[in-house]
């Protein structure tokens, strides 16, 4: 077939040899369902062996999980039994598996039990019990230990820190004393003895270690106030503030976001945003920041246009190998020319809109796991065996969603009214016609500072196939693309970010990929706010708006969290910074929040939201609902019953897309089939 060709002249051009590949599965006719869409990868957690002779990952299938070895030298196999759970009743679930040494694993488990009313899946919780473990055995299951810190509960064993990669024998594990401060301890991986190492106290949240396993710093709260600090271990036990490290409430936005240990005693690589331009650039960077001088070095790898996401490191020196980053796909630089060389063989093989990762290493370098996704392929595993230049097919993380069943994703390029130049990703139905105008989706992130990317989407991919095509726009506020770029957006809610969506809009229009008219937006989190905003001022662009958790009233937002986190907090003080202030800034934010806007409503909307939602109350949408339907406008809330912000479990995830998906069918009808591609207009489906 087509794609097998154009993977063996890949393969040839860049000079590697296959091993295993299997062909892609067959289009099927009916497209990928709700269950296939939300449905758990296959495998997870997989990672090679010190040396690199063994690969190990958890296989699941439907409510099972097991332990899989493979040795690549002998090329047997072997599986070890994991356990089973249900997702309403609770079970076995293997968390994370790792390797100590050849051979030994650690294994991270969860066990959980829940009691329902008439033993229903939607039967009311009668009793719970919850707990966790770490468990050491040999590479063939034999020998298993418990592990646990010193004077800890069964289902409270603690974590593991620090696998302390040159101790065979031993690791660091961080836990919680009967007070709650946060201590560490060295437990041995084949009795179990454990020895309190260092004590903490309540407000350290984490310990960051060397490469050796050196505790060297911590990351704690300040005695007053819900401030982020880290602080670095002094000579005489004491501890001393170094960064004050800033997040939000969406996920932690640290100035300084640890990325490893070096190969020097005490040292760590560091990503930091900086503070001004460091010449043209404000992209986050590489850094060496020692704890013992307490001294940030010069960035030491930068990428001009986009902020480092990632290093690759020498996997026996620790010496900085790559810098990695997301452009359009997920990339990574080598700092030497011939091993740059062989990853661009690597993408070559791949093909150029394909995002390739190194996951794992021997500590020779001599193999490589690698992962490797598209648009329109979730996640396949690979070995690269480095000497060889030879890519070993292992399976594919979602093999429910094939390839020819889902979407093609491309970059679309555009310019604001004021010039900033911009971009976004349009995902087309699988089979459409590279140039037929088709009802559209637009679909701004979440964040706001976080962006999309050439890449896997699941809720985009999922409109596709149902016909659709899907925008998504980087607009200003978004991050990943240096300071400057995400803070264009603070205090821009409903305007200049705003007005970034509406220009991609207007592009794809000229391009005769859209109609005027034919289109909804949909968004979660900011971009649920997005989409009520694009309801409240672009009524005559939309036909319908989607708003999963997404705040509808910037002031009462702000109340909320100026209550929950404190006036001092970080929190606060970002979304200060972000949205604005409610005293000297309320006329602005009254004209930008959505529910203000409800008397001259014109279009449908559908509001979800989970009823624990931490980040944004769900009462933002019960107002913006009790509201709408005040003013006679129509309107349908959904509350999910125990669901978050996100992370949800799957019946949440397919109560979620069966909403958009029948709200879509009524507000936004397709005209018939999807235009097809006449014969010969496009590469024939593998």
């Amino acid at each position: 077939m087509q794609l097998i060709r154009m993977i063996v002249a890949a393969v040839l051009a860049a000079g590697f040899a296959m091993a295993g590949l299997v062909a892609p599965a067959t289009a099927r006719a009916d497209p990928p369902t709700i269950e296939d869409f939300v449905a758990d990868p296959s495998l997870t957690g997989a990672s090679l062996s010190p040396s690199g002779r063994y690969l190990v990952w958890v296989a699941r299938s439907g409510e099972r999980s097991d332990i899989q070895i493979r040795d690549l030298q002998e090329k047997t196999f072997m599986v070890l039994t994991g356990g089973e759970a249900r997702e309403s009743f609770g079970g076995v679930y293997i968390d994370w598996i790792r390797w100590k040494t050849d051979d030994r694993l650690l294994v991270g488990i969860t066990r959980m039990e829940v009691r329902r009313s008439g033993n229903r899946d939607t039967g009311d919780i009668r009793s719970f019990r919850y707990g966790k473990s770490v468990l050491s055995m040999a590479r063939d299951g034999s020998s298993a230990i418990q592990l646990r810190a010193p004077n800890t509960e069964e289902a409270q064993p603690g974590k593991v820190l620090d696998m302390l990669r040159d101790d065979p024998d031993n690791v660091l594990m961080s836990y919680r004393t009967a007070r709650g401060a946060l201590n560490l301890a060295r437990v041995n991986v084949l009795t179990g003895e454990a020895e309190e190492t260092l004590s903490g106290h309540r407000r350290v949240l984490d310990y960051i270690t060397d490469r050796d396993g050196t505790v060297v710093g911590r990351i704690a709260y300040r005695s007053v106030g819900q401030i982020l600090i880290m602080e670095a271990l002094d000579a005489d036990g004491g501890w001393s503030e170094v960064y004050r490290l800033r997040r939000n409430e969406i996920r932690d936005l640290p100035d300084y976001q640890i990325l490893g240990g070096t190969g020097e005693p005490g040292k760590v690589f560091v990503a930091v945003q900086p503070e001004a331009p460091e010449g043209d650039n404000t992209t986050a960077a590489v850094h060496v920041f020692d704890f013992a001088t307490r001294t940030m070095g010069p960035a030491i790898w930068q990428q001009a246009a986009y902020d480092v996401d990632g290093i690759l490191q020498d996997a026996d020196t620790g010496a900085l190998v790559a810098g990695c980053y997301w452009a359009d796909i997920y990339r990574c630089d080598f700092l030497d020319p011939q091993e740059d060389a062989v990853m661009s063989g690597i993408r070559r093989f791949f093909g150029e809109n394909w995002s390739v990762s190194v996951i794992s290493q021997a500590r020779d370098g001599a193999r490589w796991l690698v992962r490797a996704s598209a648009p329109n392929n979730p996640g396949e595993l690979y070995i690269f065996h480095v000497e060889e230049r030879r890519m070993e097919y292992i399976d594919a993380v979602y093999p429910r969603l094939p390839e020819a069943a889902l979407g093609t994703m491309s970059r679309i390029d555009y310019t604001a009214a004021d010039g900033q130049p911009l971009f976004g990703y349009l995902t087309r139905p699988p089979g459409a016609a590279p140039d037929t105008a088709l009802p559209l989706v637009v679909m701004p992130h979440g964040g706001p500072e976080a962006r999309d990317y050439l890449t896997y989407d699941t809720w985009a991919q999922f409109l596709a196939t149902r016909g659709y095509q899907v925008f998504q726009p980087n607009f200003r506020g978004s991050a990943g693309m240096g300071r400057a770029f995400a803070q264009a957006g603070y205090r821009q809610w409903g305007l200049r970010m705003q007005d970034d969506v509406t220009a991609g809009v207007d592009q794809l229009i000229a391009q005769g990929l859209a109609e005027p008219g034919r289109a909804c937006v949909v968004g979660a989190s900011y971009g649920g706010y997005a989409a009520l905003q694009s309801g409240a001022s672009q009524s005559d662009r939309y036909r319908c708006v989607i708003s999963i958790a997404g705040p509808s009233d910037l002031i009462t937002m702000l109340r909320w969290v100026w209550t929950e986190e404190g006036a001092n907090s970080d929190s606060y003080e970002y979304w200060l910074k972000a949205i604005g202030d409610p005293r000297d800034d309320r006329p602005k934010l009254e004209a930008a929040s959505p529910i203000r806007a409800v008397a001259d409503w014109r279009l449908p909307v559908l509001l979800i939201h989970g009823e624990e939602d931490s980040v944004v109350p769900v009462s933002q949408s019960r107002d913006m609902e009790r509201a709408l339907r005040r003013a006679g406008k129509d309107v349908r809330l959904v509350v999910m019953e125990g669901a978050g912000h996100s992370r949800w479990v799957s019946r949440d995830e397919t109560r979620v897309l069966a909403e958009m998906e029948s709200f879509l069918a009524l507000h936004l009808p397709r005209d018939g089939e999807v235009p097809v591609a006449a014969a010969g207009d496009a590469p024939a489906a593998d």
